[in-house]
């Protein structure tokens, strides 16, 4: 929720508007509009003090006041931000019809209440639960409906809650996930299935499934859950209807059989690990030591892996009900000790008190362009090892919700224009780079997302933006903000990197698969402190990592590179990268080696592994943060 409550935070003075708090329930034939006066007032949604109330007696709309809408940056509100029947779930994040938004002006009417703006008209009539939207033309728009609600077309549940969209046409078939929708045809949002489907209902379906699934010839329109083997359903006239589970197959609402694999499974200190099951190219992550994944009842290959720190098993489903007993290997270092003269700040032997791995460009809704839901990314995230997940949208702040997995360690992100990310994250509409202009000067992009020379964000740019701000008419050394961090999306993006250390520019490599070693208890200073330390390793899975090795005497500067990857990577191959040249550098028994580099300023290494997954997929990569031999550090 902290993106919501620094949005409260940007509200107008309450004590400036001419309130009055009046929480009670309207009895029949009575509707009102008024400003939201006190907390009593409000449906538990995203609406607050100065917020629209628009009521009746079984239904309550709250609209945002037009100083700002709730996920779109830059953007005038009035927008539909709660709507629940009176004492009902709000499943609502935020609805935005298209057009003039700038004012709102509240009229009573004999029976109904309406908000008018310059584009359209909120209008409620008394004792229906239907807001109408009244305009020209039946706009366009966005719907975000409040994330982790089953939703299927513009019908939007959770339980017996229900919310839909009264649309002009039906919506198009890809109209799915939780992320900023974009919709035609609005005529407003109704509140009960009877209101959607007044054809057939309300009537009782027994049935051994978790969903009963409406369909519109081959399209669904609805999902309805099942409680207590009954669905109580409204149906379009002509409707077909089809029982749904994970794993199961049904002819029409009858079961025909169930498959699904039971793994426990541990590391080899028998540790209960979060791991993932792979069938069939989908992922089915599995609580702390294992679960079932419902894998239906069709034969096929199947892999169960808990991340790139461990081994992977390989098997084969055959249909129906089967468990197994697993122990997958840890192949990386739970910790990181350097050698003597090694490591931050110590002149002795060092040992971290940890690795763990981070992804710092975790997809999440309210997006523009992506449906993605926290808490599955999270989960998701999680059972491949992820112990650090930075959530983003593009030109948004992100909706974290808080949930059961409190051991990940949860960031809030912004970027801005796909080329400059930072965190904390702030989320008004006029800080961190929100809403610049596109092109802007590489440089000045870099110092909006910082929210300034001075804010204290930790700023991650992309390799693009690096390489367009290296080619610009600012060099390096006059930027006004450098960045954090370098964000590679492959190994193609590492010139990058050599290029910015060639220009003094001193950028922690980061990627989606990010190792941070981190000292004492496992908390977000200390896992962030590795950016800082440039001790970071990132890739998409193998570990790496570079340091000086500062000895008495020493003639020339001296580096150790350690590295390792789990057996189904495969051979790993490290290459070191200087100012003066690269080089293969073959890595002992222990899996490690000691390079003299006698005429470098600086050095980084890079490991390539044959596969980045058990099953194959692109190569493995990664690349430790730059280390100067002579230059800044000294």
């Amino acid at each position: 929720m902290l993106a919501l409550l620094l949005l409260a935070a940007c509200a107008p003075d309450p004590g400036e508007l001419p309130l009055s708090c009046d929480p009670r329930e309207l009895a029949a034939g009575e509707v009102r509009v008024k400003r939201i006066a006190c907390t009593d007032e409000l449906i538990g949604g995203e609406g607050r003090i100065g917020d629209w109330l628009l009521e009746n007696a079984v239904a309550r709309f709250v609209v945002r006041d037009t100083y700002a809408a709730l996920t779109q940056l830059g953007e005038d509100g009035g927008t539909l931000v709660d709507a629940a029947p009176v004492g009902g779930a709000d499943l609502l994040m935020e609805l935005a019809p298209d057009g003039d938004r700038s004012t709102i002006e509240p009229v009573t009417l004999e029976a109904a209440a309406e908000l008018r703006l310059p584009g359209f008209t909120w209008h409620l009539d008394a004792d229906v639960p239907r807001l109408t939207l009244d305009a020209a033309a039946a706009p366009t728009g966005t719907w975000v409906p409040r994330p982790g609600v089953d939703r299927v077309g513009d019908v939007a549940r959770s339980g017996t809650a229900f919310f839909s969209l009264d649309l002009a046409s039906p919506p198009d078939p890809s109209f799915d996930g939780w992320g900023q929708v974009p919709v035609a045809g609005l005529k407003g949002v109704l509140l009960d299935p009877a209101d959607r489907w007044p054809d057939v209902g309300p009537f009782d379906v027994e049935v051994n499934a978790d969903v009963v699934e409406v369909l519109d010839g081959d399209r669904v329109v609805d999902r309805v859950p099942v409680y207590g083997g009954v669905a109580t359903l409204h149906a379009p006239a002509l409707a077909a209807l089809r029982a749904a589970r994970n794993g199961c197959r049904y002819d029409g609402l009858v079961l025909v059989a169930c498959g699904g694999l039971t793994v426990l499974v541990r590391d080899d200190r028998g540790t209960p690990l979060d791991a993932t099951v792979r069938f069939a190219a989908a992922d089915h992550p599995l609580p702390t030591g294992g679960g079932r994944a419902p894998l239906g009842i069709e034969p096929g290959e199947v892999w169960v892996w808990a991340g790139p720190a461990y081994g992977a098993w390989h098997g084969w489903f055959s249909g129906g009900e089967d468990t197994e007993v697993l122990t997958l290997p840890r192949s990386l270092p739970d910790t990181v000790t350097w050698p003597e003269g090694a490591g931050p700040g110590s002149p002795a032997t060092w040992s971290s008190g940890g690795t763990l791995l981070g992804d710092f460009a975790v997809e999440a809704a309210p997006d523009a362009d992506h449906a993605g839901l926290a808490t599955v990314g999270r989960a998701l995230g999680h059972a491949q090892g992820v112990g650090l997940s930075l959530f983003l949208a593009d030109d948004e702040v992100p909706v974290v919700y808080a949930e059961s997995r409190d051991e990940t360690l949860t960031l809030v992100g912004t970027r801005t224009l796909g080329a400059a990310w930072s965190w904390g994250a702030s989320a008004t509409t006029r800080r961190a780079g929100h809403g610049a202009p596109d092109p802007v000067d590489p440089a000045d992009l870099l110092t909006l997302v910082r929210g300034g020379a001075g804010a204290d964000h930790f700023v991650i740019a992309t390799a693009d933006w690096a390489a367009a701000a290296l080619a610009g008419p600012t060099p390096a050394w006059d930027w006004p903000v450098p960045p954090d961090g370098l964000w590679l999306d492959g190994p193609e993006d590492i010139p990058v990197l050599a290029a910015l250390a060639d220009a003094w520019i001193d950028a922690q490599p980061v990627s989606h698969r990010t190792w941070l070693p981190y000292v004492g208890v496992r908390n977000l200073p200390a896992v962030e402190r590795a950016l800082y330390d440039r001790t970071a390793s990132a890739g998409n899975g193998p570990w790496v990592h570079l340091e000086r090795v500062e000895a008495e005497l020493e003639a020339f500067p001296t580096v150790t590179i350690t590295a390792a990857a789990p057996a189904w990577m495969g051979p790993i191959t490290v290459t070191l990268h200087t100012d003066v040249g690269t080089r293969v550098v073959p890595l002992g028994a222990a899996g490690a080696a000691t390079v003299t580099l006698p005429m470098s300023t600086w050095a980084f290494a890079e490991v390539s592994t044959p596969r980045s997954s058990p099953w194959g997929g692109e190569p493995g990569w990664a690349v430790s943060g730059v280390r100067w031999v002579r230059g800044p550090a000294e």
